[in-house]
């Protein structure tokens, strides 16, 4: 009889039009939203990091008696780009004969993809172009060395503050930038995000940029804004190009 009166008492809170409305009202907010999450895209990894791997690197152990080249390409492959291994890579190291793709993941690792499109090595970088990866039940571990960035210096904020000029590669200027070393308006005090002066006068496509803050991302120099962010790597000759490169190039020197 107990279970009975809760059954009914239950049925009856169940019928009551109110409560019927609000639930499908529930449901009719919650519906967009969970339809946003599933469409919302995956974080595409910067294309400044991306830039920066393409081209020769060396997978080694950590003893480096054993070797093998790797090219890192720009070309797609699926959802990753591609790579290839030298010769005798595989007999080197067996680990590696399912890998077919890279990427560059979120913090700015290097990912290898396999033929099922799953990561199988996860390289964290340890110094400027030199990373490392460990695997689950798999007792070695992998060094990967970008041939192109291994033993450069990272420039440090010192170096950086100061004035400069944004402009062409002929040598026209189109904006005069003040890198300053406070902190950036709304920055956290680990953020690393400075403050910068933008001159009057800038070049209109560069005043629209809304140039707001820099830092140093590893070797590159990155610029936020309203439109997102620009990023610069270092040239031998003490300037700055615009990375990944595109149909206008940009360059920072020195006045």
């Amino acid at each position: 009889m107990t279970r009975a009166i809760r059954w009914t008492r239950r049925a009856n809170r169940a019928s009551n039009p109110g409560m019927l409305q609000a639930i499908v009202l529930l449901v009719i907010l919650l519906i967009p939203a969970a339809a946003a999450r599933a469409q919302a895209p995956a974080a595409q990894p910067d294309a400044a990091l991306t830039e920066r791997a393409v081209g020769a690197w060396e997978l080694s152990n950590p003893a480096g008696t054993r070797k093998c080249a790797v090219t890192f390409r720009a070309d797609r492959a699926g959802t990753a780009r591609a790579l290839s291994f030298g010769e005798g890579c595989v007999t080197t190291f067996p680990a590696v004969a399912t890998i077919v793709a890279w990427s560059v993941g979120p913090s700015g690792s290097i990912r290898w993809i396999d033929r099922t499109g799953q990561p199988a090595f996860d390289f964290e970088e340890t110094e400027v172009g030199i990373f490392e990866s460990l695997r689950q039940g798999d007792p070695n571990v992998y060094f990967l060395t970008s041939l192109a960035l291994a033993g450069k210096t990272l420039p440090t904020a010192e170096e950086i503050i100061g004035a400069w000029s944004l402009g062409q590669p002929s040598g026209r200027s189109l904006c005069a930038l003040l890198l300053k070393q406070e902190l950036a308006a709304g920055a956290g005090a680990l953020e690393q995000r400075f403050a910068v002066d933008v001159a009057a006068g800038c070049e209109r496509s560069i005043a629209a940029l809304g140039l707001s803050h820099w830092r140093l991302d590893r070797e590159l120099l990155v610029f936020g804004g309203r439109t997102g962010t620009l990023s610069f790597k270092r040239e031998d000759d003490g300037r700055w190009t615009k990375t990944p490169p595109d149909s206008r190039p940009l360059v920072l020197s020195r006045p």
